[in-house]
């Protein structure tokens, strides 16, 4: 018996770091990025992803929070059975894209079909945010609410998250720096200055207002009120050293070539960054103008 499961990556729009302590963040599904995973019996327990091919748990320490999955739901399943688990598709990792979120949903997904396992929503979405902490150190659970959602997802750890079928009307332009983000560093950083400076806990409150008022504009397709947050939110996670050189060029080439507004999507110190751009024609424009700063680039109609 074969099973596959397809599940898709996302981007935070606004809000990452200020939702880990409970503010609001939106956050936007990329359905074109995909990750495909697969499980079949095999002679051994067997990993097989891009980077590693190999027993399954001696895989390196990255794979942790797929480890507590899989174990989670084979003692569910109170089964020692070898399994095969491939991973294919490309959602780069360590960029902001929602990856290890990706992996965590389908393979718990994946394992409750193998299975017959029957789990609830709930249950699955517990697993899959538990990986998360494994993964990241300290997670909002707003990852694994998006790539579970196909509609933009607005998202505070009281009410959990809401999907909105709501259109700004508008194009997003995603670009990967190619630099490799660390979650786990950028949160410490975060939380540090947070320790140290009380200014920079009023920061973070602010980036959470930020993420409510710009829900309130995407509502009502105000599109320069949108970009003009954004540029906000950008402001305050520099201020937090969370822009890199290569963002910071980025971003000046972004605003002189149309965008409405730009700002880094996910940890920073790296990682993927985003404008916000009336039409196609600007963001294929601002494609043109960063070709020697970016890796790969998408637009999405929003």
């Amino acid at each position: 018996m074969k099973c596959s499961y397809l599940a898709h990556g996302k981007v935070i729009l606004i809000g990452e770091h200020a939702v880990v302590y409970g503010y609001d963040a939106l956050a936007l599904p990329i359905m074109s990025l995909q990750i495909k995973t697969t499980v079949e019996p095999n002679s051994q327990m067997w990993l097989d992803t891009a980077c590693y091919q190999g027993p399954f748990f001696t895989a390196p320490d990255e794979y942790n929070g797929l480890k507590y999955v899989v174990k989670t739901m084979r003692a569910k399943a109170n089964s020692n059975e070898p399994l095969k688990i491939t991973y294919t598709g490309e959602i780069p990792t360590e960029r902001g894209l929602g990856s290890s979120a990706t992996v965590a949903l389908a393979t718990s997904r994946v394992l409750n079909e193998y299975f017959v396992l029957n789990l609830t929503e709930e249950e699955i979405m517990a697993i899959t945010n538990h990986a998360e902490m494994i993964n990241h150190g300290k997670a909002s659970g707003l990852d694994a609410a998006t790539v579970n959602a196909t509609n933009l997802v607005f998202f505070n750890q009281k009410m959990g998250p809401q999907t909105l079928n709501a259109k700004l009307a508008a194009t997003l332009l995603i670009m990967d720096t190619g630099e490799l983000g660390s979650t786990k560093e950028a949160v410490n950083q975060v939380h540090t200055q947070m320790e140290l400076d009380p200014a920079k806990k009023q920061m973070i409150a602010q980036l959470g207002q930020l993420a409510t008022a710009a829900k309130t504009a995407w509502l009502n397709q105000q599109q320069v009120e949108v970009g003009h947050i954004f540029n906000q939110a950008q402001a305050i996670l520099q201020a937090f050293g969370l822009a890199t050189t290569k963002i910071n060029q980025l971003q000046k080439l972004a605003l002189a070539n149309g965008a409405l507004g730009f700002k880094l999507s996910g940890s920073g110190l790296g990682g993927i960054v985003i404008a916000l751009c009336p039409n196609r024609e600007t963001a294929e424009k601002i494609i043109a103008a960063s070709q020697t700063l970016i890796a790969n680039s998408w637009i999405e109609e929003i």
